[in-house]
């Protein structure tokens, strides 16, 4: 392969073990001692796969020696491995994708992305199908020394405990499945929304990229037997039958491992061997002054006689660094001068400075300890010099990018890889890795502190050490914390940096500024998921931000990690992630379909004193179509990701993970940085109105206003019209009470001055006496028809009169009716002017109603208004009836009955709008504008709200601020304005904007969410707003949105010019 020449990048990751160390083969059988030094042997109790039938077992062995596949009847009676267990490389891959990688902390140091010797030991025991642990270590061990993955410290192979934790390699951290598959891609996944359309060339790069990383060996013991004929469970003729060694006795078997392991593995199983024998201290000092030291005080002597020659020996690492390492490399040419300095400076950062205090500590240690062989006190050395810890924190702050660094270098340079090879095959590495050293420093900070605990604890009272110790070991965590947070903050910029620099979108129309070097920017978490249940099925790497969430395949070029983006990045506030149903269908499906509901959103949301917050992930159980899996399906666990609104692209996908436990986090974490986004952006809060648990879901509400004053409150719900008490100020614990038993109210409406109650049911407007909110349902009056086919219905103030809107709709043309609400007393209506208008519209058409009585007892017609489309909504300003249609808001003056539209059609910077609002000709399939809104703002412009965008106009509709434009990230349906916040109602989330950025603000999620009230020209200026409970979707919530008390005192300043082009940063 092609070495990449030197412009490359320090994060350009790769593993530099090649062939060489690879081309192990696994060919040991237990039928002797001979090779039992051997530590790449499998010496223990063999467990070949569980065969239950003699007929399943010949299939097996006729398929193995032959060639010839298993039938697909009989394999479906039986479950077989997952994978040939006899094959390293699968084992290997499989391990990969099944270990669960967490943070662990060893001696006070956070090791990110590693796993435990014992959860290591089970994944291999499970997928090896054995429970003979001593098996699964062994093959462990195998993969460790392959270099698949090693200890964190590079101090211990692979050990069956969960003290233990280790960490995969850079190149096995991303090895992909279908790496392994060399069969062409179905028809239906060459087609599917996931397909791909990289050449053959670059598969073949990364198939190469990853040959190199994934161990390879036969495990013997594991393998079928050759013998054609071997169908029975006892073994055939053949002496190294797999199932004659099955057939062992287990004391023999575990006599002969018991064996072969202490002579193979008690003498390597640390791999850092120690420059010199260390003799205790008793062995030090003469017998007869032994004898008379005290029991502790002997055990603290050891104490810190172990501190000293471990001192030592890190010392002597550290000189080891500088004469095997740093000095070759600044004299030789080995690394191209032009990057030398640079390289030397990246991966041997303050080693010197590190290797400058530590000798100074270590020959005052020394010099104390020749004083008096029993050394009084050392507390004080300790603290005089742990305080100038501080080159470690730099130090491990680039740790990690001075891994990257090195493997960079290895690929590209290949008199450094050479060089590497030789130094580390000398005596004086003792065997272990540079990698090994490099983590030394880091390590035995951490070590500092046991060890100076140890020490104290065998310390007398009253010994000047009681004082001295505690206060270095104070000093110590104090670093170690540091270097925790130095270390995980540097380990983010650099990834950041890594992946900004080589991130690529798959399609045009999903890029996205990430703006990934910003310094607030973090990387929450990462980790491989797969495409699709199937066994051959590629992985995908998951990053999520701390503001999006991105889908991208990793692919190796020339040793580079490229990051290619496969969905469009979902903003964090509008991420839903939930658990989809699943059922296993018999019909192979190896491309994910869109099967997902839209439907499936149900919310979590936090509580705080009574007060609701946004909601948080869904992951609560869905409706949504089952995903269909197969009978050559693994044990996958799927995880629905939905990107709410997501109008320019997919809006939800599905990906697996392989087991549970890795499958949780990704709720966990999601949830998380959804409501710590809440706390730092919380600008409306949600104050309950009615109490919880009042009403069931299936009791539809929709329509909420209030009135006396705003103590009281009325509501139109599917099954009848509620009343009750705003801010609950007469009984808390009162809830609203039905006053009408009317089937599908959708709008109610209180006229205090007549002391009447509009009620529109089933599109029938019905008028009943106010004082009919103090009686029951079994006790209402009969109420008075109005008029029937009624959409809908509109009260306001209109020409210094309250007006009652009441329209006629049809498909083609529209009549509002405008009346006056007057009491029984009052005399009818004066005739009016009769004059007739036309202007603007031809077809719209504005007549007053002449000299003639009113058809209603408390309602006198002042005048029809009639549109050529379809109405609807209906709006009253001062002096303007507000119409909404198909082809936008046309405005009638009330006093001059003179019609016109809302936007000027001559202003060429509205043409995005305006061309949808023509007229259909029969060939334009658009649909139509339906909700569009108008806000007032404190600079006397006017907010626009369309289904896809808002924008200002002035008074006479022409647009003002070309540089500002939202567009909404979901399908609103109602809107509400607050300045300088616009709220977009969706059905499952609440989308809340800043009127002068553009921005997000807040984003508020849920299930059915409904505006029952915008607060526009009401009562009291309040919004208020349903859904399913987020606590109990059984029920249903109404709450109003109020603005926080931070918030209010936070407002901009008005006269400041709304522009989007100020992006707002997530």
């Amino acid at each position: 392969m092609a070495r990449k020449n030197s412009s490359t990048q320090p994060w350009d990751l790769v593993n530099r073990r090649r062939s060489k160390k690879n081309r192990v083969l696994l060919t040991t059988f237990v039928n002797g001692g001979d090779n039992d030094n051997d530590n790449n042997t499998l010496l223990s109790k063999p467990s070949p796969p569980v065969v239950v039938t003699q007929d399943i077992m010949a299939q097996r062995s006729r398929s193995f020696a032959y060639g010839t596949r298993t039938d697909s009847s009989a394999s479906k009676s039986v479950k077989h491995a997952r994978i040939y267990a006899a094959l390293l490389s699968k084992v290997a891959i499989e391990f990969r994708q099944r270990i669960v990688l967490t943070d662990n902390i060893k001696d006070d140091i956070e090791y990110k992305n590693t796993f435990d010797g014992k959860e290591a030991v089970d994944k291999i025991a499970y997928i090896i199908q054995t429970s003979d642990r001593q098996l699964a270590l062994r093959i462990g061990r195998i993969l460790s020394e392959q270099r698949f993955f090693h200890d964190v410290c590079y101090e211990t192979q692979l050990i069956d405990s969960a003290l233990y934790f280790y960490e995969f390699s850079n190149r096995a951290l991303y090895i992909q499945n279908n790496d392994t598959n060399t069969s062409p891609p179905s028809i239906s996944a060459r087609t599917s929304d996931w397909s791909e359309s990289e050449s053959v060339t670059t598969q073949n790069d990364e198939t190469r990229e990853n040959s190199s990383v994934i161990p390879i060996g036969v495990i013997t013991e594991l393998t079928h037997c050759y013998v054609p004929t071997c169908w029975d469970i006892k073994p055939c003729y053949s002496p190294i039958c797999p199932k004659r060694l099955s057939q062992f006795k287990r004391s023999e078997n575990n006599e002969i491992v018991s064996s072969l392991l202490s002579r193979s593995t008690s003498g390597n199983l640390l791999k850092q061997s120690l420059p010199t024998s260390h003799d205790l201290w008793a062995d030090s000092i003469d017998k007869s002054l032994y004898d008379v030291i005290a029991k502790t005080e002997k055990k603290r002597q050891e104490n810190i006689y172990e501190l000293i020659y471990t001192e030592e020996d890190y010392v002597h690492s550290l000189e080891y660094l500088q004469t095997m390492w740093i000095k070759p490399l600044m004299e030789r040419p080995i690394i191209p001068l032009s990057r030398r300095e640079s390289f030397i400076n990246k991966v041997f950062t303050h080693i010197s400075s590190i290797y400058d205090i530590n000798i100074c500590m270590l020959q005052a240690l020394q010099a104390r300890q020749k004083e008096n062989p029993v050394v009084h006190r050392i507390g004080d050395i300790l603290l005089a010099y742990v305080s100038d810890f501080e080159p470690y924190i730099k130090y491990g702050s680039k740790q990690y990018e001075a891994k990257f660094a090195l493997e960079n270098e290895l690929f590209i340079n290949s008199n450094f890889s050479d060089f590497v090879e030789e130094t580390e095959r000398h005596s004086s590495s003792l065997k272990l890795e540079l990698n090994g050293y490099l983590t030394k420093p880091t390590t035995r900070l951490g070590r500092y502190t046991l060890l100076f605990n140890e020490i104290l604890k065998h310390t007398p009272p009253n010994h000047p050490d009681q004082e001295d110790l505690p206060k270095a070991v104070n000093i110590i965590k104090q670093f170690l914390s540091r270097v925790n947070a130095e270390t995980g903050r540097a380990k983010n910029r650099f990834d950041l940096e890594r992946i900004s620099y080589n991130l690529t979108f798959k399609h045009k129309s999903d890029e996205v500024n990430l703006d990934l070097l910003n310094r607030k920017r973090s990387i929450i978490k990462q980790g491989l998921l797969k495409r699709s249940p199937q066994l051959d099925s590629p992985e995908y790497q998951v990053i999520l931000f701390d503001h999006y969430l991105v889908v991208v395949k990793i692919k190796i070029l020339n040793g580079t990690e490229r990051y290619v983006v496969q969905k469009k990045p979902i903003p964090v506030e509008l991420l839903s992630v939930y658990l989809p149903d699943t059922h296993v269908n018999s019909k192979r499906s190896s491309t994910l379909l869109p099967y997902l509901s839209t439907t499936n959103t149900a919310a979590t949301m936090m509580v705080s004193n009574g007060m609701y917050a946004r909601a948080a992930t869904d992951v609560g159980p869905q409706t949504s179509p089952s995903v269909a899996l197969n009978s050559n399906k693994a044990n996958y666990y799927p995880i629905s990701f939905r990107f709410l609104g997501g109008r320019n692209g997919s809006t939800q996908f599905t990906l697996f993970a392989t087991s549970i436990a890795i499958r949780k986090p990704w709720i966990e974490k999601i949830r998380r940085q959804q409501e710590e986004k809440d706390k730092r952006r919380l600008i409306f809060e949600m104050a309950q109105i009615i109490n919880e648990h009042s009403f069931y879901d299936t009791i539809r509400i929709n329509h909420f206003i209030t009135f006396n004053g705003g103590n009281q409150y009325l509501f139109a719900a599917n099954d009848g019209v509620y009343v009750g008490h705003h801010n609950n100020k007469v009984d808390k614990e009162k809830k609203p009470h039905k006053v009408l038993s009317i089937s599908h109210v959708t709008q109610v409406q209180a006229i205090e001055s007549t002391q009447t109650l509009l009620v529109l049911a089933e599109r029938i407007l019905w008028e009943y006496p106010l004082d009919v909110v103090n009686g029951k349902p079994e006790n209402q009056p009969l109420g008075y028809r109005i008029q029937t086919h009624v959409p809908f219905f509109c009260v306001g103030q209109c020409m210094q009169r309250t007006m009652v809107c009441i329209p006629r709709v049809s498909t083609l043309k529209s009549t509002i009716s405008a009346y006056e609400p007057i009491r029984k007393t009052d005399g009818y209506p004066q005739q009016g002017n009769g004059k007739r208008n036309s202007g603007l519209m031809e077809r719209l058409i504005v007549t007053t109603s002449r000299s003639q009585p009113s058809e209603h007892p408390n309602l006198r017609k002042i005048k029809d208004c009639y549109v050529p489309s379809e109405a609807y909504r209906v709006e009253l300003s001062p002096s303007m009836m507000l119409i909404t249609t198909a082809i936008g808001i046309i405005m009638v003056d009330m006093r001059t009955d003179k019609p016109q539209q809302l936007l000027n059609p001559a202003d060429r910077n509205l043409g995005f709008i305006l061309e949808r609002e023509k007229e259909d000709n029969g060939l334009n399939l658009r649909q139509p504008i339906k909700r569009i809104s108008i806000f007032r703002t404190p600079r006397n412009h006017y907010f626009v709200c369309y289904d896809e965008y808002a924008f200002y106009i002035d008074s006479k509709g022409n647009r003002l601020f070309p540089n500002f434009l939202i567009e909404w990230e979901g399908f609103p349906e109602a809107y509400a304005f607050s300045y300088p916040y616009v709220m977009a109602f969706d059905s499952s989330f609440i989308e809340i904007r800043n009127v002068i950025t553009g921005g997000i603000e807040q984003v508020i999620r849920g299930k059915n969410i409904k505006c029952l009230n915008n607060g526009h020209k009401t009562e009291l200026a309040l919004i208020f707003v349903t859904m399913t409970d987020p606590l109990n979707e059984l029920y249903r919530v109404v709450f109003s949105l109020q603005l926080t008390q931070d918030a209010s005192q936070h407002l901009p300043n008005t006269y400041v010019e709304p522009s989007t082009l100020r992006r707002y940063k997530h």
